[in-house]
């Protein structure tokens, strides 16, 4: 026989008050329970819920606390979620809990949870004038989300108001370089106009953002707002210098060689753009072509110390052609300007050696003609360049057309105005001032959730409607919006966190966490389900219903159809439809016998029909 102990005393005494409304009786008898047994949680929470029932909310609190810690101790984040999600209910307007659910949903991995929280929290401060505190929530959803637009902005205009001018300067600067990889520009010309009326002495700001881009190896995503600099202010020399480096970056020769021609047309003394000319077609094994610039351009870019570049150039070139005489004498005058006394000795022999080889007397050999120096006033009339053998057509139209420079460009007079490409419908007018203010009320991700109509036309896309009409269901407002893609494994903490929702009986949230775990396509027919058995648990029978007829269609699978109808069965008996219920679950026992426990169930729905005798059936029992 089995020993009855105190604990098992208690809990059935507590059973029994509970049973006939005696709360306080109850709420009593588990707390001896957990006097004995103080880690018994799931005794704990029983006793929190029967405190809200006897009216002692702030003991219930304590209680759910207590459980709260225990599961977030031990790693139970979901759990944890879904204990301070019940107090939050019971405490709406205690700030801490939305923190203490913001740090937990971080800790899991739910990035969309964490963000809706720290956002409550963030209004919260921002309303109560607490600007420190709402800037550290913004960093720490940032931190979260480092991905996000919006909330670098806020970011940035939050340490704006504080007066940590580098600090916001620094988000802005991370803010519009994530718009340059995301080709974002109607948006990064706003940051752009924003920086410049609150940083008017960062006159370059968006050069700094396209020269980091290019040192981080991401010159590609840099070339259009360079393209569109360069239409706005062709005189621009920085903006030569950098889409010079974004072309050699992603390895396209004859891009450089056009715009460093563009450059020299502008810039006619700029050393880079000689330099960059020479490489381009060195690179292109141009032979001839390089040592003619190489003639016109060596003295100017020894007097700028471009030494190392051009002793690459000559050594570059020495391998196409290794006995040119005119390489060796480009490689002796490039080591005598270095000071590089032994490659001057080496190199005249060689030189010696091929006049020799060659039958042409050392003596004979024509000094090298010292090419002009190109130094001169930057705004020089470009027409003396034009007119050089080299340049000819240079500006014919085939090639300022692959550029994109107007005409127009070409005179002197230009536009100061910078602007990247593609958003030159976005320039304001100069009396209109762009309002970056960002809307916390909106959501913090700018993915586009919209479903369109035409998605429903096609019968493949049923399910797509459905996910439509199930998104009807009313529950409490979620402060983020999320995206349409989502990882396996969120979408399993999803899933898992509105799985603990439901048995607390917290079923906005659950359907929320449903809806999220549904972009799971994996599990999508799943999760829908689980937001029908929500609404039935919490009394909407008849639009569960409707929602599970929604969801039988021809696409479902053999297990899937099994679900479907099972809890539509189920709710069929909670409205008192057992004859409907019958017949669906029948329908599963003829295609999967062992699904769940149908077997039982029918065989329970049988017992009961057969039990239920007519008079006639009664007669001769004597029960008459």
């Amino acid at each position: 026989m089995a020993v009855v102990t105190k604990k098992d005393k208690l809990i059935e005494e507590a059973q029994k008050s509970a049973a006939r409304g005696q709360f306080d009786k109850a709420a009593k008898a588990y707390e001896q329970i957990l006097e004995l047994e103080p880690n018994a949680i799931n005794l704990r929470q029983k006793l929190a819920e029967l405190l809200i029932k006897c009216g002692r909310s702030d003991d219930a609190r304590k209680e759910f606390e207590t459980i709260g810690k225990h599961f977030s101790k031990n790693g139970f984040y979901l759990k944890a979620i879904a204990v301070y999600k019940q107090l939050q209910k019971l405490f709406p307007s205690d700030i801490s809990l939305s923190l203490t659910l913001a740090e937990l949903n971080e800790k899991h991995g739910l990035v969309a949870n964490a963000l809706s929280e720290y956002k409550t929290v963030y209004a919260f401060h921002e309303k109560s004038g607490n600007t420190v505190d709402a800037l550290a929530i913004l960093d720490r959803m940032q931190a979260v989300d480092p991905q996000n637009i919006p909330i670098k902005i806020k970011l940035a205009e939050a340490y704006i108001l504080q007066g940590k001018l580098d600090q916001s300067y620094s988000v802005f600067m991370k803010t519009a370089s994530l718009l340059v990889e995301r080709n974002d520009y109607a948006t990064l010309s706003k940051i752009s106009t924003r920086v410049q009326q609150l940083f008017p002495e960062k006159a370059d700001f968006l050069l700094e953002v396209l020269a980091e881009q290019i040192e981080l190896g991401n010159a590609s995503a840099t070339i259009d707002s360079l393209q569109g600099l360069l239409r706005s202010n062709p005189k621009n020399k920085r903006v030569w210098e950098l889409i010079i480096q974004a072309y050699q970056q992603v390895g396209q020769p004859q891009r450089v060689k056009i715009a460093c021609q563009h450059f020299l047309n502008f810039f006619p003394a700029e050393p880079a753009a000689m330099h960059g000319l020479i490489a381009s077609v060195t690179t292109e094994k141009q032979l001839s072509e390089a040592l003619e610039l190489l003639g016109k351009y060596e003295t100017a870019l020894i007097s700028a110390n471009y030494l190392p570049q051009l002793e690459q150039i000559y050594h570059s070139l020495d391998k196409i052609d290794p006995v040119n005489i005119r390489i060796t004498e480009g490689l002796i005058r490039v080591a005598t300007a270095a000071g590089n006394d032994t490659d001057v000795r080496s190199l005249t022999v060689k030189l010696k050696s091929l006049h020799s080889v060659s039958g042409i007397a050392e003596s004979s050999s024509p000094e090298p003609e010292a090419p002009p120096a190109y130094f001169g006033d930057a705004s020089a009339d470009t027409n003396a360049v034009e007119d050089s053998p080299f340049y000819g057509d240079s500006f014919s139209e085939e090639i300022v057309a692959d550029f994109n420079i107007p005409e127009e460009s070409l005179a002197p007079e230009t536009s100061s105005e910078t602007m990247p490409s593609g958003v030159e419908a976005e320039l304001p007018e100069e009396d209109f001032e762009i309002d970056i203010d960002i809307d916390l009320d909106s959501p913090f991700d700018t993915q586009d959730d919209d479903i369109s109509a035409d998605s429903f036309s096609s019968p493949d896309n049923w399910l797509d409607s459905v996910g439509k009409l199930f998104d009807t269901i009313d529950t409490s407002p979620r402060g983020v919006k999320f995206g349409s893609e989502m990882d396996s494994s969120d979408a399993q903490s999803h899933f898992d966190l509105g799985q603990a929702f439901k048995e607390m009986g917290l079923y906005d949230e659950a359907i929320n966490e449903f809806r999220q775990a549904s972009q799971d396509p994996a599990r999508r027919v799943e999760c829908l389900i689980m937001q029908c058995i929500c609404l039935r648990e919490r009394g909407e029978l008849d639009k569960a219903a409707t929602m599970l007829l929604a969801l039988l269609k021809p696409g479902l699978s053999e297990e899937e159809s099994c679900s479907v109808k099972y809890e539509l069965a189920t709710g069929y008996e909670a409205a008192g439809r057992a004859e409907e219920a019958n017949i669906l679950l029948n329908e599963i026992m003829a295609v999967n016998p062992g699904f769940r426990d149908i077997s039982s169930r029918i065989n329970a729905a049988n017992i009961t029909d057969s039990l239920d005798f007519s008079d006639d059936d009664l007669d001769g029992f004597g029960l008459k």
